[in-house]
C-alpha cells in the first residue's frame, strides 16, 4: 500500500481508479472540457461519442459554451425588442392616423384613432408583433432544445410574452370590436 486512502480515485492502485461515484470518468467530466454553467443543467445532453471519429467531430466545449451564452443574450434581446416594436408601432400608427384626421377627432370624441378604418387597421396591425413574438419565441425555444443549446431563458421569455400578448390583444380587440359594431 502506498499510504493513500483505499477509496482515493487518484490512487492508481485503488480498485475505483479512474471512476467517480462508481462510474467511469467520461469525456465531459474532464475539467478542461466542462464549461457548463448552472443554467445548463437542464439542457439536453449530446450523445456520448462511441468512436474516435465521433469524438473528433463533436462540438468543441468552448464553442458550445459560447453558443449557450449567445442564446441567453438573444432571449433577453427578444424580450426587450418585441414590446418595444409593439409600442413603437402603436405610437407611430396612432400619430399617422391623428395627422390624417377624421370626424371623431373633429368632434372631440377621439385623440388618435379618428375614423372607423383607423381603429380597425390600428388594432389589426399592432396585434401582429405580440403574436409573432409568442410564436417566434416558441419556435426558437424548440430549435434551441433540439440543438443541445441553452433553451431555458427562452422558456422564461415565452412566459413573459404570453401575458404581454394576451393583454395587448384584449386591449386592441376591444378597440376592434367597438369599431366593427359602429
Amino acid at each position: 500500500m502506498t499510504g493513500a486512502h483505499p477509496d482515493d480515485p487518484h490512487d492508481p492502485t485503488s480498485p475505483d481508479s479512474g471512476r467517480r461515484n462508481g462510474r467511469r470518468r467520461g469525456f465531459l467530466e474532464h475539467p478542461e472540457n466542462d464549461l457548463t454553467a448552472d443554467a445548463d443543467f437542464a439542457n439536453r445532453r449530446r450523445p456520448e461519442p462511441h468512436s474516435p471519429e465521433e469524438l473528433a467531430s463533436s462540438v468543441d466545449p468552448a464553442v458550445q459554451a459560447a453558443r449557450n451564452t449567445q442564446s441567453t443574450r438573444q432571449a433577453i434581446q427578444w424580450l426587450i425588442a418585441i414590446p418595444a416594436v409593439t409600442f413603437a408601432l402603436a405610437l407611430i400608427l396612432g400619430i399617422i392616423f391623428r395627422v390624417m384626421g377624421g370626424p371623431a377627432c373633429d368632434a372631440g370624441q377621439a385623440a388618435f384613432l379618428c375614423t372607423r378604418d383607423a381603429q380597425i387597421w390600428w388594432s389589426v396591425i399592432t396585434s401582429i408583433p405580440p403574436i409573432v413574438g409568442v410564436l417566434g419565441c416558441a419556435f426558437i425555444m424548440n430549435h434551441k432544445l433540439k440543438n443541445y443549446t441553452r433553451w431555458r431563458p427562452w422558456m422564461g421569455v415565452f412566459w413573459v410574452m404570453i401575458p404581454f400578448c394576451m393583454i395587448w390583444l384584449i386591449t386592441a380587440g376591444q378597440i376592434l370590436i367597438t369599431a366593427l359594431n359602429s
